[in-house]
Protein backbone atom coordinates (compact mmCIF):
# COMPACT_ATOMS: atom_id res chain seq x y z
CA UNK A 1 0.00 0.00 0.00
CA UNK A 2 1.75 3.11 -1.43
CA UNK A 3 0.76 6.05 1.56
CA UNK A 4 2.36 8.48 -0.98
CA UNK A 5 -0.31 8.21 -3.19
CA UNK A 6 -3.60 8.66 -2.41
CA UNK A 7 -7.09 6.57 -1.30
CA UNK A 8 -8.72 6.58 -4.45
CA UNK A 9 -5.30 5.61 -6.05
CA UNK A 10 -5.63 1.98 -4.38
CA UNK A 11 -6.83 -1.18 -5.56
CA UNK A 12 -10.17 -2.13 -4.29
CA UNK A 13 -8.71 -4.83 -2.40
CA UNK A 14 -6.32 -2.22 -0.69
CA UNK A 15 -9.36 -0.16 -0.10
CA UNK A 16 -10.60 -2.26 1.78
CA UNK A 17 -7.81 -2.80 4.11
CA UNK A 18 -7.08 0.71 4.53
CA UNK A 19 -10.68 1.17 5.87
CA UNK A 20 -9.78 -1.52 8.22
CA UNK A 21 -7.23 0.05 9.90
CA UNK A 22 -7.49 3.98 8.98
CA UNK A 23 -8.41 4.43 12.84
CA UNK A 24 -4.74 4.03 13.94
CA UNK A 25 -3.76 7.19 11.56
CA UNK A 26 -3.55 10.36 13.28
CA UNK A 27 -6.86 12.26 11.94
CA UNK A 28 -4.87 15.00 9.62
CA UNK A 29 -2.67 12.43 8.30
CA UNK A 30 -5.63 10.19 7.28
CA UNK A 31 -7.25 13.24 5.62
CA UNK A 32 -4.76 14.29 3.30
CA UNK A 33 -4.33 10.41 2.31
CA UNK A 34 -8.15 10.33 2.11
CA UNK A 35 -10.04 13.57 1.23
CA UNK A 36 -13.58 12.71 1.10
CA UNK A 37 -13.99 9.06 0.69
CA UNK A 38 -17.23 9.23 -1.05
CA UNK A 39 -15.48 11.49 -3.66
CA UNK A 40 -12.70 10.24 -5.95
CA UNK A 41 -9.87 12.76 -6.26
CA UNK A 42 -6.53 12.98 -7.91
CA UNK A 43 -3.22 14.32 -6.47
CA UNK A 44 -0.80 12.80 -4.18
CA UNK A 45 -0.64 13.28 -0.71
CA UNK A 46 2.56 15.98 -0.66
CA UNK A 47 0.63 17.82 -3.62
CA UNK A 48 -2.70 18.25 -1.30
CA UNK A 49 -0.51 19.24 1.27
CA UNK A 50 1.02 22.05 -0.18
CA UNK A 51 -1.77 22.51 -2.86
CA UNK A 52 -3.85 23.16 1.12
CA UNK A 53 -0.91 25.00 2.95
CA UNK A 54 -0.34 27.34 0.33
CA UNK A 55 -3.89 28.56 0.20
CA UNK A 56 -4.31 28.78 3.85
CA UNK A 57 -1.16 31.04 3.80
CA UNK A 58 -2.11 33.28 0.72
CA UNK A 59 -5.43 33.83 1.93
CA UNK A 60 -6.90 34.64 -1.74
CA UNK A 61 -10.37 35.81 -1.99
CA UNK A 62 -10.77 34.42 -5.46
CA UNK A 63 -9.18 31.50 -7.23
CA UNK A 64 -9.66 29.82 -10.37
CA UNK A 65 -8.96 26.01 -11.38
CA UNK A 66 -8.90 24.44 -14.42
CA UNK A 67 -9.48 20.60 -14.43
CA UNK A 68 -12.31 19.91 -11.83
CA UNK A 69 -12.77 15.98 -12.30
CA UNK A 70 -14.74 14.52 -9.78
CA UNK A 71 -14.07 17.13 -7.19
CA UNK A 72 -12.09 14.89 -4.53
CA UNK A 73 -8.85 16.48 -5.18
CA UNK A 74 -7.34 19.42 -5.89
CA UNK A 75 -11.03 21.24 -5.84
CA UNK A 76 -11.84 19.60 -2.32
CA UNK A 77 -8.62 20.86 -1.04
CA UNK A 78 -8.96 24.00 -1.94
CA UNK A 79 -12.51 24.97 -0.89
CA UNK A 80 -12.17 23.61 2.25
CA UNK A 81 -8.96 25.44 2.93
CA UNK A 82 -10.89 28.46 1.77
CA UNK A 83 -13.88 27.47 4.54
CA UNK A 84 -11.27 27.04 7.19
CA UNK A 85 -9.83 30.73 6.01
CA UNK A 86 -13.60 31.59 6.17
CA UNK A 87 -13.78 33.37 3.12
CA UNK A 88 -12.94 33.47 -0.51
CA UNK A 89 -14.34 31.38 -3.57
CA UNK A 90 -13.13 29.08 -6.17
CA UNK A 91 -14.02 28.99 -9.74
CA UNK A 92 -13.71 25.76 -11.25
CA UNK A 93 -14.18 24.48 -14.50
CA UNK A 94 -15.12 20.85 -15.90
CA UNK A 95 -15.22 20.16 -19.56
CA UNK A 96 -17.63 17.30 -19.35
CA UNK A 97 -21.14 18.47 -19.19
CA UNK A 98 -22.09 14.50 -16.87
CA UNK A 99 -19.27 14.73 -14.86
CA UNK A 100 -19.79 18.25 -14.10
CA UNK A 101 -23.59 17.21 -13.15
CA UNK A 102 -22.21 14.83 -10.86
CA UNK A 103 -19.89 16.73 -8.99
CA UNK A 104 -22.71 19.63 -8.47
CA UNK A 105 -24.91 16.16 -6.46
CA UNK A 106 -21.35 15.33 -4.98
CA UNK A 107 -20.79 18.44 -3.09
CA UNK A 108 -24.64 18.73 -2.46
CA UNK A 109 -24.45 15.48 -1.03
CA UNK A 110 -21.66 15.18 0.57
CA UNK A 111 -19.80 18.61 1.24
CA UNK A 112 -22.50 21.13 1.84
CA UNK A 113 -20.59 23.59 3.83
CA UNK A 114 -18.22 24.16 1.10
CA UNK A 115 -20.78 25.35 -1.53
CA UNK A 116 -21.05 29.08 -0.92
CA UNK A 117 -17.25 28.59 -1.41
CA UNK A 118 -17.41 27.22 -4.81
CA UNK A 119 -18.89 27.92 -8.17
CA UNK A 120 -19.08 24.99 -10.84
CA UNK A 121 -18.60 25.88 -14.38
CA UNK A 122 -19.15 23.77 -17.17
CA UNK A 123 -17.27 23.92 -20.62
CA UNK A 124 -13.75 24.75 -22.27
CA UNK A 125 -11.97 26.76 -19.93
CA UNK A 126 -10.49 29.14 -22.57
CA UNK A 127 -13.94 29.71 -24.02
CA UNK A 128 -16.01 30.09 -20.73
CA UNK A 129 -13.61 32.13 -18.12
CA UNK A 130 -12.26 34.80 -20.34
CA UNK A 131 -15.44 36.28 -20.10
CA UNK A 132 -15.53 35.65 -16.30
CA UNK A 133 -12.26 36.87 -15.81
CA UNK A 134 -13.07 40.11 -17.64
CA UNK A 135 -15.71 41.11 -15.09
CA UNK A 136 -13.71 40.26 -11.82
CA UNK A 137 -10.77 42.05 -13.15
CA UNK A 138 -8.48 40.40 -10.70
CA UNK A 139 -7.17 37.18 -9.58
CA UNK A 140 -5.20 36.05 -6.63
CA UNK A 141 -4.90 32.40 -7.39
CA UNK A 142 -4.75 29.63 -9.77
CA UNK A 143 -4.68 26.15 -10.08
CA UNK A 144 -3.81 24.53 -13.39
CA UNK A 145 -4.22 20.96 -14.00
CA UNK A 146 -5.82 20.83 -17.21
CA UNK A 147 -5.22 19.94 -21.04
CA UNK A 148 -1.87 17.53 -20.92
CA UNK A 149 -1.46 19.32 -24.21
CA UNK A 150 1.79 21.96 -23.91
CA UNK A 151 0.66 24.69 -26.36
CA UNK A 152 -3.13 24.61 -24.02
CA UNK A 153 -1.54 23.88 -20.71
CA UNK A 154 0.69 27.54 -21.81
CA UNK A 155 -2.53 29.19 -23.23
CA UNK A 156 -4.09 28.60 -20.10
CA UNK A 157 -1.42 30.59 -18.46
CA UNK A 158 -1.10 33.25 -20.62
CA UNK A 159 -5.18 33.64 -20.04
CA UNK A 160 -4.37 34.42 -16.32
CA UNK A 161 -1.35 35.97 -16.50
CA UNK A 162 -2.51 39.11 -16.80
CA UNK A 163 -5.01 39.12 -14.35
CA UNK A 164 -2.83 38.01 -11.78
CA UNK A 165 -1.63 40.77 -9.07
CA UNK A 166 1.58 41.04 -8.05
CA UNK A 167 2.00 38.65 -5.32
CA UNK A 168 -0.22 36.28 -7.17
CA UNK A 169 0.20 33.12 -6.93
CA UNK A 170 -0.16 30.40 -9.61
CA UNK A 171 -0.02 26.32 -8.66
CA UNK A 172 0.69 23.50 -11.19
CA UNK A 173 0.31 19.95 -11.24
CA UNK A 174 2.58 17.52 -14.03
CA UNK A 175 5.78 20.03 -13.61
CA UNK A 176 7.94 18.06 -14.61
CA UNK A 177 5.90 16.60 -17.02
CA UNK A 178 5.61 16.86 -21.03
CA UNK A 179 2.36 19.26 -20.22
CA UNK A 180 4.94 21.88 -19.19
CA UNK A 181 7.32 21.39 -22.20
CA UNK A 182 6.55 25.16 -23.24
CA UNK A 183 5.37 26.63 -19.88
CA UNK A 184 8.10 25.55 -17.52
CA UNK A 185 11.16 27.19 -19.09
CA UNK A 186 9.30 29.83 -19.93
CA UNK A 187 9.04 30.52 -16.09
CA UNK A 188 11.93 29.75 -15.43
CA UNK A 189 14.04 32.79 -17.54
CA UNK A 190 11.02 34.61 -16.55
CA UNK A 191 11.82 38.31 -14.23
CA UNK A 192 8.13 38.75 -13.50
CA UNK A 193 7.08 34.61 -12.26
CA UNK A 194 9.76 33.84 -9.48
CA UNK A 195 9.22 29.84 -8.31
CA UNK A 196 8.98 29.12 -4.96
CA UNK A 197 8.63 26.13 -4.24
CA UNK A 198 8.69 22.43 -5.97
CA UNK A 199 7.54 18.83 -5.16
CA UNK A 200 9.43 16.02 -7.45
CA UNK A 201 9.50 11.97 -7.71
CA UNK A 202 9.07 9.82 -5.90
CA UNK A 203 6.51 12.44 -3.64
CA UNK A 204 4.91 13.72 -6.87
CA UNK A 205 4.74 13.46 -10.57
CA UNK A 206 5.44 17.42 -10.44
CA UNK A 207 4.20 20.50 -8.31
CA UNK A 208 5.07 23.90 -8.51
CA UNK A 209 4.54 27.12 -6.60
CA UNK A 210 5.28 29.91 -8.86
CA UNK A 211 4.58 33.68 -7.72
CA UNK A 212 3.94 36.81 -9.64
CA UNK A 213 6.63 39.59 -8.76
CA UNK A 214 5.77 42.24 -11.06
CA UNK A 215 6.16 45.96 -9.56
CA UNK A 216 2.54 47.03 -10.76
CA UNK A 217 -0.55 45.19 -9.05
CA UNK A 218 -2.32 47.26 -12.05
CA UNK A 219 -3.27 43.81 -14.23
CA UNK A 220 -3.84 45.68 -17.27
CA UNK A 221 -0.16 47.12 -17.30
CA UNK A 222 1.43 43.87 -16.94
CA UNK A 223 3.48 42.82 -19.01
CA UNK A 224 2.20 39.91 -21.52
CA UNK A 225 3.16 36.48 -21.00
CA UNK A 226 4.27 35.80 -24.52
CA UNK A 227 7.04 38.26 -23.75
CA UNK A 228 8.56 35.71 -21.69
CA UNK A 229 9.39 34.15 -25.04
CA UNK A 230 11.80 37.53 -25.60
CA UNK A 231 12.90 38.86 -28.40
CA UNK A 232 13.51 35.83 -31.40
Amino acid sequence: MNFAHSYHALSPQNQRLWRTIRWIIPYRLRWFFEGCLQIPGQLWVADRKLLYKTIRQVKPKTVFEVGTWQGGGSTYFISQALYDNGFGVLHTIEADPQIHAIVRQNYRTYLPHLLKHVEFHSGKAMEVYPHLLRQLGCVDTVFLDGSADPQEAYGEFEMFAPFLHNGGVVLMHDWDNEKMALLRPALERSSQWRIQQTITAPESVGFAVVRHVVVTDIPSRAEPLHSMHGSE
